[in-house]
Order: C-alpha cells, then structure tokens, then sequence
C-alpha cells in the first residue's frame, strides 16, 4: 500500500466537492486566470463596496477584547434583538426574539430545521407529528441544490423536486396545482405523503417574488389538508428592484401565521442582502416547540441535548461583525441606522445593476426567462437552449474542461456548453440549470450581483460573441 505524504494538489481537493457551485466559487480564488469572470456563485459585492467599506469597517477597529471569549452559540440577546428590528422591518411582520435564533449560515439553519422537527411533541402542544429519516421534502425545481446538502446528508430526509412548466406563458411559474401534483404523486408511488414543503421567496434562480394570492393559496392547502410543515427561505427578502410588479410578501405577513405559527418556519441571512456571504450567518424564526427546545438545548424536559447552533455557532467573530454593522448610524451620527441605509441604497444599486445587465442581454440576444415586472433578485435565469448541441466550426480548437467534473447526471450538451463558455472562448462561469434540479437541460444562472454591472456586462459581450460562433454541424 501506497500512502502519499505530499499535499494535495488544489485540482484534487476540488475534484472531491460535490457542489458545482462552492467548487466554481473555490476554482476562481485558487486556479482560474485573472480574466475568469465568475458570474455561477450567488454573490453581492454592491453593498460592500458601495458603502458599507468606509462608513462601517473603516471605522471599527480590530477585536476588541471582549469578542475573544466565548458567546451563545444562537447569539446573544442583544445580537437577537437588533436582528429582530431589522427582519421586523423587511418583513413587515413582527419578529420576537426569543423566537429567532442564529447559526453558522442558512444552510445550517435549514439543517436545524429539518432536525429540530424530528423531535417529539410535549402533552399540550400543537402540531402534526414529528418528522423521521426518510420524509419527503418538495422544492419547485428549480431549485438552490444546497437544500440535498441541508436536508439529506445528515437529517436523512428526501428531496422531491416539483417540476415547474418549461414551456407556453406558464413556463417556470409555481402553481397550487403544481404543488399537489408531486404530492399526490409521491404518495402513489411510495404509499407515503411528503411532510415539508420548502419555498424560497424571492426565489432562486428565477428571483420572482411570489404574489400573496398565490402564497395564501398554497399555504391554505398545506396546512388545511395536509400535515406538512413549511419552511420559507427568505434570504434574498430585500433583494428588490424597484417597479417590481409583484411585491414581497413574508410568510409571516400572511394570516396563515397566525392560524398555525407552529407549522411555518423561517430562515433568513446577512449573505446576499448585505453581501457577506463569506461569514456564514443565517437565522431561522420559529414558535415550534420541538424547534425552540433543539435550539435552545433541553435539560429536564426530553434526553439532556446540547442547542443545535453549538454545532454551527453564531461565533464571536460573527457577533463583533454584525454588531459593528447594525450598532452604525449614518448623516454625521444621526438616527438612521446604517442598516435602513444599506438597504435602502441597495434597492437602487440593485435597480441600476439589473436595467443595465438586462439591456445588454437583449441587445446581444441572449434569451433569458422573465415577464416584464418581474422581480429578479440577483439572478437572470438564461434559456441559452437554442445552442444545445452545436458547436464551433470544424477545425476550431476543442474545448477543454475544467480540472474538475460535474455531475454526470447532467445532459451531456448543457456541460459541453458550460466548459465552452468557461474555456478560453468566453472565459465566463455560468451554474447550469441542471444542477439546480431544472426540470429541461439549457438554462444557466447568471449572478449579476457578484461584480460591478460593467464587468457583468463585459461578461455577456463575451458569451454573445463565444455563442455566435456554434453552428449545427452534420
């Protein structure tokens, strides 16, 4: 037996991460050129280098000594507090405290979830059952593929994507009818219902908001004729562009919170709306009493449990970050805190970025899903599916792959077309649809936060000209 004693090459380490995404986002800091520009990697870099550089850290000095020692692992109260001001804000909808707990990222707030409603009831609560190993979960596909991650790998549920329509006016639209679909499906096929269902909104990739209406529809059904659960992503909830056509509307807005707080979770984070995605703090909102006794950590009540967070802390790190940002006021140490500043200056820059990203789209003739009003988010959904299957002209270079796979599940001509525009033809990065559980082949998410909208626009020049070279050959 062979045992190497050298380092791993940064090829092989990439090589081993299952997620295209963070290997994408890992392979442009360590391996790419510096023309690569990445646009597959959910990031926000308008509020940091906008404002949030000189008028917050500029002035915070490195860690005090108070941020050594150690912190609730779910924040601390004051830390609690602050947010809860901030998401009482965004989501138009009271947040209390003691109902919001933090963890290391949204992700891991999922994941939470998704242990803390396996555990049981006490006499006197309300509340279907507890989940167990092997539940179903449905998520509109498409879908942020960091929900197998959150929900499978160690909670031991099952993803069941609903497929949305992919053609005629309905094409990529969440329908009630949708929904029951994939249920009543999964039942026939596995004498079972599925027992959570999982909404992002505003969604990622397609970044549309979904309408009241719409959300009292399904939340009417979910919770009146099933005994599901329902966790809403919120975690691009101030990611608005103004003249948005359907505004955004927080589960907790809606009346069905009020009729079944137990059943509706939420899960919120500083990493797109503010841009920090590299820090790793979510929140989850909760009245369940399964969810508040695994976070808080039980002692008396069921087996003696450590809270969930000491696995995924909110660490001090973290505390002495977000304190500096929500503890800053603006206009010469006014009363405007520098939070409802951000994001007021967000909606515009975000407002600027997607009228001059989108304008370049259309005038080079790159399709991409979206009725007009629509709200994005921070993405553009691309239908690039007209150039599945061709390719350059005989006698052109071939292309060669990144030094590192993609899923073999996905069609053989979304990856062509994915190495095609990452080679030395575009040199841009693009998250195929397919490993975002996109029910056809041929769409790619287009991040259009992650730069400056004249290097995103730079980009589509780029893959305009890289695609107006494929032809159909034979």
């Amino acid at each position: 037996m062979t045992v190497s004693t050298g380092p791993i090459e940064p090829a092989e380490l990439l090589a081993r991460i299952p997620d295209f995404e963070q290997a994408l986002a890992i392979y442009r800091r360590d391996l790419a050129s510096d023309n690569l520009i990445d646009l597959s990697v959910a990031e926000n870099v308008l509020v940091y280098e906008d404002s949030m550089q000189k008028m917050v850290f500029d002035d915070t000095r490195l860690l005090p000594e108070k941020y050594i020692h150690y912190v609730s692992p779910y924040g601390d109260l004051k830390l609690r507090e602050k947010v809860a001001v901030l998401l009482t804000k965004a989501f138009e909808a009271p947040v209390a405290p003691g109902d919001l707990f933090g963890t290391g990222g949204v992700g891991s707030a999922l994941e939470c979830l998704a242990f803390a409603l396996q555990g049981p009831l006490l006499p006197g609560e309300a509340g279907p059952p507890p989940l167990k190993e092997g539940d179903a979960v449905l998520l509109p596909a498409p879908y942020w593929q960091g929900f197998n991650w959150s929900f499978e790998q160690r909670p031991k549920l099952r993803c069941v994507p609903v497929p949305l329509p992919t053609e005629g006016p309905d094409r990529f639209k969440l329908t009630l009818d949708a929904i029951k679909q994939a249920y009543f499906k999964y039942n026939r096929l596995f004498g079972e219902f599925p027992r959570l269902l999982a909404l992002t909104n505003p969604h990622n990739p397609l970044g549309v908001n979904y309408g009241q209406p719409l959300l009292d529809e399904i939340y009417a059904w979910a919770l009146g004729e099933t005994d599901m659960h329902i966790i809403s992503d919120e975690i691009y909830a101030h990611s608005q562009v103004d003249g948005a056509r359907v505004p955004f509307t927080s589960a907790l807005a809606l009346d069905a919170y009020d009729q079944a707080p137990e059943r509706i979770h939420v899960v919120w984070g500083f990493a797109k709306d503010f841009g920090l995605s590299g820090f790793r703090t979510g929140f989850l909102v909760s009245k369940s009493g399964p969810v508040q006794r695994a976070m808080l950590g039980t002692k008396g009540i069921e087996e003696k449990k450590h809270p969930m967070s000491w696995f995924t802390p909110v660490d001090s790190l973290k505390h002495f970050v977000l304190r500096a940002i929500l503890d800053t006021t603006v206009n010469g140490g006014g009363a405007e805190l520098y939070t409802d500043f951000a994001m007021r200056r967000y909606r515009e820059l975000l407002s600027e970025s997607f009228e001059k990203v989108r304008d370049r789209l259309v005038a080079r003739d790159i399709e991409f899903v979206q009725t007009e009003g629509d709200n994005p988010a921070q993405f553009f959904w691309l239908d690039l599916t007209a150039y599945l299957g061709k390719r350059p002209p005989e006698g052109a270079a071939a292309v060669t792959p990144l030094p590192f796979t993609l899923d073999t599940d996905v069609n053989d001509d979304e990856l062509w077309l994915f190495n095609y525009l990452a080679g030395p033809a575009a040199e841009v990065t693009l998250l195929p649809g397919e490993t975002m559980h996109s029910p056809a082949p041929g769409y790619f998410r287009l991040c259009f936060t992650a730069y400056q909208p004249e290097v995103v626009c730079t980009a589509i020049d780029r893959v305009a000209d890289a695609l107006s070279k494929l032809v159909i050959l034979g």
